[in-house]
């Protein structure tokens, strides 16, 4: 059921990442990682936690800029004692990085909890949380009202994406199930975005789905651009045509 009008959504920019050179997107040079908060009625949901601390690998891999994620929340008025729900978006290492710090349910796919148990797919200690903390979907599920959580698998065997109702709005966070907006726009998925190449179809499907949704807003968790519905609709070039490229600094 949707709410009488979508609540305020905050974007919070939780690491810079510099892309190793083999990265497919190691051309961008540093890459964002952005969380955001839904300021529901019912308390704040988290979607996604950034990165952690303490992994020499990551480290050596990425060097990143890592901002905290409680005072990231405090700065746009939410004490990580209020957070009702943390959603992420699948368990690599910049997703879910400083669930430890917050106390709420984690809403995760149970298929994305069994595919984070195989070796180097995240930071085993990032993800060892007290087992009543989380919350394993098998599918859709509605978070709350107006908020559900869509499976979009692809980018991970148990990707999931948010979608949040009000009123005559659709907003979608859709995690990385596109790296960028443009391709969202596009309808397209980059093959190397997804978990492997027998995934890659699941992943064009999803997002075929987000778009069905007729969203107004789409929001992504490594681009800082966003969909509105005017260049969803139809015959709309992508943003990358509209406007020049500019790099995620």
């Amino acid at each position: 059921m949707p709410l009488p009008q979508v609540p305020r959504i905050d974007r919070l920019l939780l690491a810079e990442l510099v892309l190793p050179s083999w990265h497919p997107r190691a051309a961008d040079g540093r890459g964002l990682v952005l969380g955001y908060v839904i300021h529901h009625p019912d308390g704040p949901v988290v979607v996604d936690t950034g990165v952690g601390r303490g992994s020499a690998l990551i480290e050596e891999l990425y060097r990143p800029t890592t901002s905290d994620l409680v005072s990231r929340l405090a700065e746009v008025g939410v004490d990580e004692r209020d957070v009702a729900a943390v959603v992420c978006s699948h368990l690599h290492f910049d997703h879910c990085g400083q669930a430890a710090t917050l106390f709420a349910p984690v809403h995760v796919q149970a298929a994305e909890r069994e595919a984070a148990t195989a070796p180097g797919y995240t930071v085993p200690e990032w993800v060892a949380l007290p087992e009543s903390r989380w919350r394993a979907a098998q599918g859709d599920v509605e978070l709350a009202e107006g908020v559900r959580i869509l499976a979009t698998p692809g980018h991970t065997p148990g990707h999931q994406s948010v979608v949040v109702a009000g009123g005559d709005e659709v907003v979608v966070l859709a995690g990385q199930c596109t790296y960028t907006a443009a391709e969202f726009a596009a309808g397209t998925v980059a093959a190397e975005d997804a978990h492997d190449p027998s995934w890659h179809e699941s992943a064009l499907e999803s997002v075929r789905r987000l778009r069905a949704l007729r969203p107004t807003r789409v929001l992504f968790a490594h681009d800082e651009d966003e969909l509105t519905e005017d260049v969803m609709r139809p015959g709309q070039p992508p943003p990358a045509e509209r406007r020049p490229a500019r790099p995620p600094a």
